[in-house]
């Protein structure tokens, strides 16, 4: 995978078009540049990746492959690893789903055979 693949994924789940003036504008470049990463596969300069993180609200470690999740987490100190896996489960939820895995949540956490 390269930034660009990672990046078009993104602008795809966003509904943009990954090279287009939109992204372009946003990105504070041209078309042709991001048409240029596109075939090339070369990583662009920083101001892009961080034009392209906050347009597409991921983090730039994902963009650039040194991490799988799609944003930073807020977190004061490590998390699990089946915390990760859940996170990015439900970011990949519509708000209808997310609201049901929410509640699916609260109803096991009110049983004690799955408390902590």
């Amino acid at each position: 995978m390269s930034f660009y693949t990672r990046y078009a994924e993104c602008c795809k789940q966003k509904n943009i078009a990954p090279v287009s003036q939109e992204a372009a504008d946003k990105l504070g470049c041209s078309k042709s540049n991001i048409s240029f990463l596109a075939r090339n596969g070369n990583m662009p300069k920083g101001e892009i990746v961080a034009g392209a993180a906050k347009m597409l609200n991921v983090s730039a470690d994902y963009l650039l492959e040194l991490t799988d999740l799609p944003a930073p987490l807020q977190s004061d100190g490590d998390i699990s690893a089946s915390l990760q896996a859940a996170l990015l489960l439900f970011r990949e939820l519509n708000p209808d789903g997310q609201t049901a895995a929410l509640a699916m949540l609260k109803g096991l956490s009110l049983q004690d055979t799955f408390k902590a």
